[in-house]
């Protein structure tokens, strides 16, 4: 399984990373919020997860819009 970094921004500042294992970017977000996301669509609360692998990144937000939680614990 790659390893993917998945980053916790507030607007355009990172206040969390942590780096996962899982089968794809969609999955890694999922693991590390524990809810289920969508592509992002100008949230301030956002997911950024990175393959450097693949030289790729993706955004994401949690789906419900529900109020923010410290995914770095």
């Amino acid at each position: 399984m790659p390893e993917y970094q998945v980053e916790e921004w507030h607007g355009e500042e990172c206040v969390s990373s942590q780096a996962t294992n899982a089968d794809d970017p969609l999955s890694a977000v999922e693991k590390v919020t524990g809810q289920r996301v969508s592509p992002r669509a100008l949230q301030e609360h956002w997911f950024r997860v990175v393959d450097e692998d693949a030289r790729s990144t993706h955004e994401f937000s949690v789906e419900d819009g529900g109020a923010a939680a410290d995914f770095a614990k």
